[in-house]
C-alpha cells in the first residue's frame, strides 16, 4: 500500500457480508457521514482507499472465491486479492481476465484492467459477468460514483494449466534496441498472436543512478520456449531471465516481488497512438527529468508502455460495450503510457509532485503537436487531478450521469466519499 493512502480515519468498520455493507451505507447516508471504501488499497490517489476523520470501510473480510464451473465464471469478494483468484482457478485449468500482480485487489474491474489475456479477451471490465452492488439507499443490487461493489462474477478463460512466463532484465546499454522491440510488440506481436503478453517497464533508481528495463514476457500456452514472434525479447542483450514453464499463481507471485509498501507515490497516465519515435522521445525525456531528483531519498521512477489493440476495443463492443470512449481509435493501436514516482519522505512531496504533474502535461503537449495524443485516461493509473471521466467523451458522460440519476439521485457517493475519480457535473465537463 502506498504511504499516500496513510490517512487518519475516525473509525474503521470491517463488514463481512453484503448485508452489513448495506446497513452501513444506509447509516452513512442518513447521517451525512463521510466514508471511504478500501479493496486491495492499490490506488495512489489520496483518499481513494482511506479518509481523514470519516469512516474507513475495508472489504478485506469479503474475500471468498467460488468457482462456478457450469456457469463459466468465478464469484469473487471485493476484498480478495488477485493471487487468491489464480489459486482458485489454476487447479481447473482456468483463469480470469484480471490483473497480473498477486497482492493487488480488484479495483481494475471497475476502471479498465490489463491482463495476461487482454490481447485475446479485451480489458477486465469487458469480462465481468455481473457486479453485486450496494446502492446509495442500501439496496443490494463505475468506480465509487454510484455504489459499493461487494462481489464480482468474473468470466473464466480456459488455459493449458501452465504458462510460459517470467521477467527479462535489460541493462541500460540495451534500452535503445529494446525500444524497437516494444514498438513491435504494440503493432505486431500483440496484434498478430493473441496469446502473447508483455508489460514493458523501465525503472530508474535515483540512489544508484541506474536505469534498467525489466519486462514480464508471457506466452499463454504450455510450452517450453518462446515462439518466434516473441524471440526479439530474447535476442536483445539482457543480463537475467526468469522465463520458464509454470502456473499463473507462480507468475503472479513473481511479478509482485520487488514492489515495496510504504513509499510515497504518485502516478500519472496518458494515451497516444502507437508511434516508434514518440515512444523513444517520451522515454528519453522522462529519463532526463528523473535524473534531477537523485538527491531525493529513495527516489525511484517507473515508466510503463502498454498497448490497447484494435481487437481489445472490439472485444469491449462485442461483450456489451463499456464507457471508455475507445471506439474512435479505429484500426490503430493505442499506447497507455504510465509515469510513476516513489520516494521515502513526505517532505519531498511539495517539490516532486507538482513537477511530476507538469512533466506529464508537457509530454501530452508533445504528443498533441504530432497529432498522436488520444484523450483517454485510464482510471487505475491516473493522477488525482487528471480528468479521467471527462476523457471518456460527452456521450459516455451523459450515460454515466443517467445511471447516477437513477441509482444515486441524492449524490451520496459524490458528497460523502471524497476520494477517487468523481463524475463531473455538466457545468464542470
Amino acid at each position: 500500500m502506498s504511504a499516500t493512502e496513510y490517512l487518519n480515519p475516525g473509525c474503521v468498520f470491517l463488514p463481512d457480508t453484503p448485508e452489513k455493507v448495506s446497513e452501513a451505507i444506509s447509516i452513512f447516508a442518513k447521517n451525512d457521514c463521510k466514508f471511504a471504501i478500501k479493496g486491495g488499497g492499490h490506488s495512489a490517489i489520496p483518499g481513494a482507499a482511506s479518509i481523514h476523520d470519516g469512516v474507513l470501510m475495508p472489504m478485506e473480510y469479503i474475500n471468498t472465491t467460488e468457482v462456478q464451473l457450469q456457469e463459466g465464471y468465478i464469484r469473487v469478494g471485493a476484498g480478495a486479492t488477485l493471487g487468491s483468484v489464480y489459486e482458485a482457478l489454476d487447479p481447473y485449468n482456468l483463469s480470469a481476465v484480471i490483473g497480473r500482480y498477486k497482492k493487488v485487489g480488484l479495483g481494475l474491474a471497475v476502471g479498465a484492467g490489463f491482463s495476461y489475456f487482454s490481447n485475446s479477451e479485451g480489458l477486465t471490465i469487458d469480462n465481468v459477468v455481473n457486479y453485486e452492488v450496494v446502492l446509495a439507499n442500501g439496496t443490494i443490487g463505475g468506480n465509487n460514483n454510484f455504489g459499493v461493489v461487494t462481489h464480482f462474477d468474473l468470466a473464466t478463460v480456459a488455459t493449458d494449466g501452465r504458462v510460459l512466463g517470467g521477467i527479462v532484465y535489460y541493462p541500460e546499454s540495451s534500452l535503445d534496441e529494446l525500444a524497437d522491440v516494444i514498438y513491435d510488440y504494440h503493432v505486431n506481436q500483440a496484434v498478430n498472436d493473441i496469446h502473447t503478453h508483455t508489460l514493458p517497464q523501465y525503472g530508474y533508481n535515483g540512489t544508484t543512478n541506474e536505469t534498467i528495463n525489466f519486462t514480464p514476457v508471457v506466452y499463454n500456452a504450455d510450452i517450453l520456449e518462446l515462439p518466434d514472434i516473441l524471440q526479439p525479447w530474447n535476442n536483445t542483450p539482457h543480463y537475467k531471465s526468469t522465463v520458464h514453464n509454470r502456473n499463473y499463481t507462480s507468475l503472479a507471485a513473481e511479478l509482485n516481488d520487488g514492489f515495496p509498501d510504504g513509499k510515497f507515490q504518485a502516478q500519472r497516465i496518458m494515451t497516444v497512438y502507437a508511434d516508434a519515435q514518440l515512444y523513444k522521445d517520451i522515454w528519453w525525456e522522462f529519463r532526463k527529468w528523473m535524473k534531477d531528483y537523485q538527491d531525493v531519498e529513495g527516489f525511484y521512477g517507473l515508466h510503463c508502455n502498454m498497448p490497447i489493440t484494435p481487437r481489445q476495443v472490439t472485444q469491449g463492443i462485442l461483450k456489451g460495450t463499456n464507457a471508455l470512449g475507445l471506439e474512435d481509435a479505429g484500426n490503430r493501436t493505442l499506447g497507455i503510457l504510465y509515469f510513476g514516482v516513489t520516494f521515502d519522505n513526505k517532505a519531498d512531496s511539495d517539490r516532486v509532485l507538482p513537477d511530476h504533474d507538469e512533466f506529464v502535461q508537457k509530454m501530452q503537449k508533445l504528443a498533441a503537436s504530432r497529432d498522436l495524443l488520444h484523450p483517454y485516461l485510464m482510471l487505475t493509473y491516473s493522477g488525482w487531478n487528471q480528468p479521467v471521466l471527462t476523457s471518456y467523451g460527452e456521450k459516455n458522460l451523459a450515460k454515466l450521469r443517467a445511471v447516477q440519476a437513477i441509482y444515486d439521485p441524492t449524490h451520496v457517493f459524490q458528497r460523502l466519499v471524497p476520494g477517487g475519480q468523481k463524475l463531473p457535473d455538466a457545468k464542470q465537463a
